[in-house]
């Protein structure tokens, strides 16, 4: 149907005018609101608007990189209930002329921004001969819309106080600061049905319609497994190759707190078969048990460093802090060195370290729209409505069991692509405390004859990030995704040279 302009429908509804004057009122006035209806809605179409490239460290790569917004439709079913722009950004490949199925790269969550990241990306090598496709989910970054962008600094501060030690008064600060954000967000027009991994989905197949892209090749990684899954599931004819690297386990999900067991027994296991390792540290289980109970009778007061001045000069370590903390450490292969002797010196009564791993965890944390978070983790998962199980512990209770329930109605559940023909390539690290090996083989089972798994020694969450190997393996299955790519450079990774501190004893 020809588009009509708004001066276009003036000029139908004078000329319909017209005709009411010779008795075909009603006619004249369903055929006007008819066609200018329809305008409107075809008005909404997939389009790449092109923008400044206004984001850090880019200039070595600026040539390479094109900037601009999609503007995708609120809700899929209603097209006039208005739009959200999304920050995009696309990589060139530095081999030109580029092949024509380029990978895009779905990151973690969810709340996490992803283009500011672009000159990091851009010098990645997962994406042979392909440009690269960078989306801000809806709400974080760069994209609409900000949730509760005055209630964000409200968000942050309660979860960081309620991480260190949740009582009765930092649990309900924690509630109230939800509760205030979710009102915020309803005062400001928004509708939080309008989120969730099947709204995100709908978002990314919006773009690639927009970048006119036939089939790509979908790189998940963390909660961005989730969504590319979803996308293989309900749109596996646009989907090349799939590649899932650290794995956000669906429902049902276990206990973060048994993951993150399973990940540092894993651990303190590798840390008593190395010789070193196990001079230094003869029983690094005891010892992390012996740290969290000095810390549940004398917490430790450790001096933060000047970037966290502003806040405080001096942190308290309590034992709910500390085992938050060393969670974290787990993500991250640099920390594993350190990690038996911290849990060392914390239970001799030496905070040493922390307040610097403190403030490392704070910045990553300020990085995340808390209210993007809690809006598409309520409408995706059900346990998050429920009491909290038998066995949770303070990793399990800082998660939004509690919070859910009086945020937004059930959303559809993230689909899984079981059996799919689109091959695939599943990544997974030994000490990963969001799915370890166990959760990543069961999910490429669910999946099917055609996903491969690989996993990595000595590595936690998100492969490509630390581990070169994982990154070639990554890029030679994207080259040709029918090929089994060669893994044997997993078995050559580095050991972890474990530090020790023999003079404290």
């Amino acid at each position: 149907m020809k588009r009509i302009s708004l001066e276009g429908c003036n000029r139908i509804r004078a000329h319909r005018l017209v005709r009411h004057l010779v008795g075909t009122f009603f006619l004249a006035v369903l055929a006007s609101i008819f066609l200018c209806g329809t305008a409107d809605a075809q008005d909404l179409a997939p389009v790449f608007v092109p923008g400044t490239c206004d984001l850090p460290n880019v200039a070595a790569v600026a040539v390479r990189l094109r900037c601009g917004t999609v503007r995708v439709p609120r809700e899929q079913a209603r097209p006039q209930a208005g739009t959200f722009a999304l920050a995009v950004v696309i990589i060139a490949s530095e081999q030109q002329p580029a092949l024509s199925d380029p990978v895009v790269y779905i990151n973690g969550g969810p709340g996490e921004p992803l283009t500011v990241y672009a000159a990091a990306q851009a010098r990645t090598d997962y994406a042979p001969g392909r440009d690269l496709i960078l989306v801000d989910q809806r709400g974080t970054g760069h994209s609409e819309p900000a949730i509760c962008p005055d209630h964000e600094r409200v968000l942050f501060a309660a979860n960081i106080a309620f991480a260190a030690e949740d009582t009765s008064d930092t649990v309900e600060a924690r509630r109230a600061a939800y509760v205030g954000c979710r009102d915020e967000a309803i005062r400001r027009g928004l509708d939080l049905t309008n989120f969730g991994t099947s709204v995100t989905v709908e978002d990314f197949e919006w773009v690639r319609r927009a970048l006119g892209i036939a089939r790509w090749n979908v790189y998940g990684e963390s909660y961005g497994t989730t969504v590319a899954v979803s996308l293989a599931a309900l749109h596996a004819e646009t989907v090349r190759s799939l590649v899932l690297d650290s794995i956000y386990p669906p429902e049902p999900q276990p206990l973060w707190s048994a993951t993150v067991a399973q990940a540092r027994e894993a651990l303190f296991a590798h840390c008593a078969k190395d010789a070193a390792c196990a001079a230094s540290y003869p029983d690094l289980h005891a010892m992390y048990r012996q740290a969290v109970s000095r810390l549940r009778q004398d917490p430790l007061w450790v001096e933060l460093p000047p970037q966290l001045r502003q806040y405080s000069e001096r942190a308290q370590i309590t034992a709910d802090l500390f085992e938050t903390l060393l969670s974290r450490m787990l993500y991250f292969p640099p920390t594993y060195p350190r990690l038996p002797l911290v849990i060392k010196s914390v239970g001799k009564g030496d905070g040493g370290d922390l307040g610097r791993i403190i403030a490392a965890e704070f910045a990553a944390a300020r990085t995340q729209s808390r209210g993007t978070h809690a809006a598409v983790e309520c409408r995706d998962r059900p346990h998050f409505r429920e009491p909290l199980p038998d066995g949770a512990d303070v990793l399990d209770r800082i998660q939004l069991y509690g919070i859910c329930a009086t945020w937004a109605e059930l959303g559809p559940a993230p689909r899984v692509a079981a059996e799919t023909p689109v091959p695939t390539l599943v990544l997974s690290g030994q000490f990963d405390p969001v799915s370890g090996p166990a959760l990543s083989r069961h999910a490429a089972a669910m999946l099917g004859p055609a996903a491969r798994l690989v996993v990595f020694p000595r590595l936690g969450h998100n492969i490509r990030q630390f581990s070169p190997c994982g990154t070639r393996i990554a890029a030679a299955f994207i080259d040709d995704p029918q090929r089994a790519p060669d893994t044997s450079c997993v078995d050559r990774r580095p050991t972890i040279r474990f530090e020790s501190n023999p003079e404290k004893g």
